[in-house]
Protein backbone atom coordinates (compact mmCIF):
# COMPACT_ATOMS: atom_id res chain seq x y z
CA UNK A 1 0.00 0.00 0.00
CA UNK A 2 1.38 3.49 -0.81
CA UNK A 3 -0.71 5.59 1.10
CA UNK A 4 -4.28 5.40 3.32
CA UNK A 5 -5.96 5.64 0.01
CA UNK A 6 -4.79 2.70 -1.26
CA UNK A 7 -7.23 0.73 1.31
CA UNK A 8 -10.58 -0.94 -0.69
CA UNK A 9 -11.82 2.02 -1.91
CA UNK A 10 -15.37 1.01 -0.12
CA UNK A 11 -13.75 0.85 3.06
CA UNK A 12 -12.19 4.09 2.44
CA UNK A 13 -15.36 5.67 1.47
CA UNK A 14 -17.34 4.05 4.66
CA UNK A 15 -14.44 5.42 6.92
CA UNK A 16 -14.58 8.92 5.55
CA UNK A 17 -18.60 8.74 6.49
CA UNK A 18 -18.14 7.22 9.69
CA UNK A 19 -15.51 10.17 11.39
CA UNK A 20 -18.43 12.83 11.04
CA UNK A 21 -18.16 13.61 8.18
CA UNK A 22 -19.72 17.50 7.09
CA UNK A 23 -20.63 18.48 3.57
CA UNK A 24 -23.33 19.50 1.41
CA UNK A 25 -26.81 18.27 0.23
CA UNK A 26 -28.21 19.36 -2.67
CA UNK A 27 -31.67 19.43 -4.29
CA UNK A 28 -32.94 20.48 -6.35
CA UNK A 29 -31.81 24.26 -6.66
CA UNK A 30 -30.95 23.95 -2.69
CA UNK A 31 -27.64 23.36 -1.18
CA UNK A 32 -27.70 22.99 3.12
CA UNK A 33 -24.81 21.88 4.80
CA UNK A 34 -24.56 18.54 6.00
CA UNK A 35 -23.22 17.91 9.35
CA UNK A 36 -23.11 13.97 9.55
CA UNK A 37 -23.64 10.82 7.65
CA UNK A 38 -24.04 7.18 8.85
CA UNK A 39 -23.88 4.30 6.64
CA UNK A 40 -26.53 0.87 7.89
CA UNK A 41 -25.72 -2.24 7.44
CA UNK A 42 -28.72 -2.56 4.63
CA UNK A 43 -26.62 0.29 2.44
CA UNK A 44 -29.07 3.22 3.06
CA UNK A 45 -27.03 6.37 4.44
CA UNK A 46 -28.83 8.47 7.16
CA UNK A 47 -28.00 12.73 6.75
CA UNK A 48 -28.25 14.82 9.15
CA UNK A 49 -28.79 17.83 7.33
CA UNK A 50 -28.92 21.49 8.73
CA UNK A 51 -31.84 23.69 7.95
CA UNK A 52 -31.10 26.68 9.62
CA UNK A 53 -31.78 29.82 8.37
CA UNK A 54 -34.53 29.61 6.17
CA UNK A 55 -37.54 31.97 6.43
CA UNK A 56 -40.59 30.68 7.77
CA UNK A 57 -42.88 31.97 4.70
CA UNK A 58 -40.64 29.23 2.58
CA UNK A 59 -42.26 26.75 4.75
CA UNK A 60 -40.36 23.79 6.18
CA UNK A 61 -41.33 21.14 3.11
CA UNK A 62 -39.17 23.18 0.87
CA UNK A 63 -36.06 23.28 3.24
CA UNK A 64 -34.65 20.03 2.05
CA UNK A 65 -35.84 17.08 -0.54
CA UNK A 66 -38.80 15.63 0.10
CA UNK A 67 -39.40 11.70 -0.23
CA UNK A 68 -39.28 10.65 -3.27
CA UNK A 69 -37.24 13.73 -4.67
CA UNK A 70 -33.47 12.70 -5.50
CA UNK A 71 -30.49 14.40 -3.72
CA UNK A 72 -26.74 14.83 -4.31
CA UNK A 73 -24.28 14.85 -1.31
CA UNK A 74 -20.59 15.98 -1.27
CA UNK A 75 -18.23 15.10 1.07
CA UNK A 76 -14.24 16.00 0.84
CA UNK A 77 -12.29 13.46 2.14
CA UNK A 78 -10.35 16.24 3.87
CA UNK A 79 -7.88 15.98 7.77
CA UNK A 80 -5.86 18.59 9.49
CA UNK A 81 -2.39 17.59 10.24
CA UNK A 82 -2.32 20.14 12.99
CA UNK A 83 0.37 22.34 12.42
CA UNK A 84 -2.31 25.20 13.12
CA UNK A 85 -3.14 24.06 16.28
CA UNK A 86 -7.13 24.92 15.25
CA UNK A 87 -9.78 22.97 14.43
CA UNK A 88 -9.99 20.86 10.95
CA UNK A 89 -11.13 22.76 8.03
CA UNK A 90 -14.62 22.95 6.95
CA UNK A 91 -15.37 22.22 3.41
CA UNK A 92 -14.77 25.20 1.28
CA UNK A 93 -18.46 26.18 -0.20
CA UNK A 94 -20.82 28.27 1.60
CA UNK A 95 -24.94 28.00 1.22
CA UNK A 96 -25.32 29.65 -1.91
CA UNK A 97 -22.11 27.39 -3.60
CA UNK A 98 -19.40 30.66 -2.76
CA UNK A 99 -15.81 29.60 -2.00
CA UNK A 100 -15.31 30.58 1.54
CA UNK A 101 -11.92 30.75 2.94
CA UNK A 102 -10.41 27.98 5.28
CA UNK A 103 -10.22 28.76 9.04
CA UNK A 104 -7.68 30.87 10.34
CA UNK A 105 -4.26 29.40 10.19
CA UNK A 106 -5.39 26.38 8.27
CA UNK A 107 -3.61 26.27 4.45
CA UNK A 108 -2.48 23.91 2.19
CA UNK A 109 0.88 23.51 4.58
CA UNK A 110 -1.66 22.00 7.45
CA UNK A 111 -4.42 20.55 5.78
CA UNK A 112 -4.41 17.46 3.29
CA UNK A 113 -7.35 17.10 1.04
CA UNK A 114 -7.42 13.56 -0.86
CA UNK A 115 -10.70 13.21 -2.33
CA UNK A 116 -14.43 13.92 -2.55
CA UNK A 117 -16.92 11.66 -1.69
CA UNK A 118 -19.83 11.95 -3.75
CA UNK A 119 -23.70 9.91 -3.10
CA UNK A 120 -26.40 10.60 -5.55
CA UNK A 121 -29.96 8.56 -4.94
CA UNK A 122 -33.65 9.04 -3.67
CA UNK A 123 -34.82 10.40 0.19
CA UNK A 124 -36.58 7.64 1.41
CA UNK A 125 -37.26 9.05 4.88
CA UNK A 126 -37.24 12.02 6.41
CA UNK A 127 -37.88 13.83 10.00
CA UNK A 128 -39.35 16.62 10.74
CA UNK A 129 -37.16 19.37 11.71
CA UNK A 130 -35.61 19.54 15.39
CA UNK A 131 -33.87 21.90 16.89
CA UNK A 132 -30.04 21.18 17.91
CA UNK A 133 -29.05 21.10 21.41
CA UNK A 134 -25.78 21.84 21.21
CA UNK A 135 -23.33 23.84 18.94
CA UNK A 136 -20.81 21.74 19.03
CA UNK A 137 -20.50 20.81 15.23
CA UNK A 138 -19.62 24.64 14.49
CA UNK A 139 -23.28 24.98 12.50
CA UNK A 140 -24.50 28.40 12.20
CA UNK A 141 -26.57 30.32 14.54
CA UNK A 142 -30.27 30.52 13.84
CA UNK A 143 -32.75 33.45 14.26
CA UNK A 144 -32.30 35.00 17.67
CA UNK A 145 -29.26 33.32 18.33
CA UNK A 146 -30.77 30.13 18.84
CA UNK A 147 -28.89 26.65 17.34
CA UNK A 148 -30.65 26.64 14.33
CA UNK A 149 -32.51 23.18 13.39
CA UNK A 150 -31.51 19.93 11.61
CA UNK A 151 -33.82 17.07 10.12
CA UNK A 152 -32.56 13.52 9.18
CA UNK A 153 -33.29 12.43 6.07
CA UNK A 154 -32.40 8.77 4.99
CA UNK A 155 -31.01 8.40 1.12
CA UNK A 156 -31.01 5.30 -0.65
CA UNK A 157 -28.04 5.61 -2.68
CA UNK A 158 -28.10 4.90 -6.82
CA UNK A 159 -24.45 6.17 -7.49
CA UNK A 160 -21.46 6.36 -4.63
CA UNK A 161 -18.28 7.66 -6.10
CA UNK A 162 -14.79 9.15 -4.81
CA UNK A 163 -12.43 11.13 -7.02
CA UNK A 164 -8.53 11.04 -6.17
CA UNK A 165 -6.05 11.81 -7.84
CA UNK A 166 -6.04 8.69 -9.44
CA UNK A 167 -9.39 9.61 -10.84
CA UNK A 168 -13.06 8.12 -9.97
CA UNK A 169 -13.77 5.27 -8.34
CA UNK A 170 -17.37 3.49 -8.41
CA UNK A 171 -18.58 1.61 -5.09
CA UNK A 172 -21.48 -0.85 -5.19
CA UNK A 173 -24.26 -0.04 -2.19
CA UNK A 174 -24.00 -3.44 -1.17
CA UNK A 175 -19.90 -3.19 -1.18
CA UNK A 176 -20.29 0.13 0.81
CA UNK A 177 -22.71 -1.63 3.24
CA UNK A 178 -20.49 -4.64 3.42
CA UNK A 179 -17.20 -2.62 4.03
CA UNK A 180 -15.18 -2.48 7.43
CA UNK A 181 -14.61 0.89 9.17
CA UNK A 182 -11.07 1.34 10.04
CA UNK A 183 -11.10 2.78 13.49
CA UNK A 184 -7.49 4.54 13.63
CA UNK A 185 -8.86 6.01 9.91
CA UNK A 186 -12.11 7.28 11.92
CA UNK A 187 -9.77 9.41 14.18
CA UNK A 188 -7.58 10.14 12.23
CA UNK A 189 -8.03 14.07 12.98
CA UNK A 190 -6.98 13.32 16.68
CA UNK A 191 -3.97 11.33 15.73
CA UNK A 192 -2.32 13.35 13.69
CA UNK A 193 -2.62 16.71 16.01
CA UNK A 194 -0.79 14.30 18.29
CA UNK A 195 1.80 13.30 15.96
CA UNK A 196 2.26 16.48 14.78
CA UNK A 197 2.80 17.97 18.29
CA UNK A 198 6.24 16.35 18.17
CA UNK A 199 8.08 18.05 15.66
CA UNK A 200 10.87 15.86 15.23
CA UNK A 201 8.85 12.32 14.55
CA UNK A 202 8.62 12.70 10.98
CA UNK A 203 12.68 13.46 11.01
CA UNK A 204 13.55 10.70 12.52
CA UNK A 205 11.24 8.36 10.61
CA UNK A 206 13.22 9.79 7.35
CA UNK A 207 16.67 9.49 8.17
CA UNK A 208 15.24 5.50 9.73
CA UNK A 209 14.36 5.18 6.09
CA UNK A 210 17.85 5.76 4.88
CA UNK A 211 16.81 9.65 3.34
CA UNK A 212 18.58 12.78 4.17
CA UNK A 213 16.45 15.61 5.40
CA UNK A 214 18.34 18.59 4.91
CA UNK A 215 16.38 21.04 2.81
CA UNK A 216 12.81 19.21 3.49
CA UNK A 217 10.01 19.88 5.30
CA UNK A 218 9.31 16.39 6.58
CA UNK A 219 5.97 15.46 8.28
CA UNK A 220 3.46 13.00 8.87
CA UNK A 221 -0.07 13.61 6.57
CA UNK A 222 -2.03 10.18 7.01
CA UNK A 223 -2.56 7.56 9.12
CA UNK A 224 -4.60 4.48 9.83
CA UNK A 225 -4.93 1.10 11.46
CA UNK A 226 -1.93 -0.33 8.70
CA UNK A 227 0.30 2.56 8.90
CA UNK A 228 1.37 6.31 8.64
CA UNK A 229 2.16 8.39 5.36
CA UNK A 230 5.28 10.32 5.88
CA UNK A 231 5.85 13.57 3.39
CA UNK A 232 9.09 14.91 2.65
CA UNK A 233 8.53 18.58 1.00
CA UNK A 234 11.97 20.46 -0.43
CA UNK A 235 11.91 23.62 1.97
CA UNK A 236 11.43 26.07 -0.82
CA UNK A 237 9.03 23.66 -2.94
CA UNK A 238 9.54 22.30 -5.92
CA UNK A 239 8.97 17.95 -5.02
CA UNK A 240 7.03 15.87 -3.07
CA UNK A 241 8.06 12.68 -1.84
CA UNK A 242 5.44 10.53 -0.14
CA UNK A 243 6.91 7.60 2.41
CA UNK A 244 4.59 4.69 3.59
CA UNK A 245 5.93 3.42 6.99
CA UNK A 246 3.83 0.47 7.80
CA UNK A 247 2.95 -0.99 11.23
CA UNK A 248 4.44 -4.43 12.64
CA UNK A 249 0.75 -5.37 13.14
CA UNK A 250 -2.43 -4.37 12.31
CA UNK A 251 -4.10 -1.75 14.58
CA UNK A 252 -8.04 -2.02 15.59
CA UNK A 253 -7.68 0.22 19.03
CA UNK A 254 -5.94 3.23 20.75
CA UNK A 255 -3.41 0.88 22.72
CA UNK A 256 -1.86 -1.25 19.96
CA UNK A 257 -1.38 2.39 17.71
CA UNK A 258 0.39 3.82 20.89
CA UNK A 259 2.55 0.63 20.95
CA UNK A 260 3.37 1.06 17.47
CA UNK A 261 3.86 4.49 17.46
CA UNK A 262 6.52 4.13 20.59
CA UNK A 263 8.10 1.78 18.58
CA UNK A 264 8.75 3.82 15.75
CA UNK A 265 9.70 7.23 17.55
CA UNK A 266 11.95 4.69 19.78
Amino acid sequence: MNDVTARPIAERVRTVLARGASGTVEAGILRRPLRSARVRDDGVVVLVVDVSGMSREVGDGARMAAVGASATVEIPDAVCTGRCRKSAPRPSFALDGRHVARPEGCDDDCSVVRGIVTLSGIVTASSDARRRLVAADGGPMGAGGDLGSIRLNELQPLEITYLGAEGVDMVSRTDLAAAAVDPIGVDEQVWLRRIGADDGFAARLVLRSGRQIAGTDPRVIGIDGHGLDLAVDASGGGFRDIIRVPFSQVCRDTESLRHELALLGA
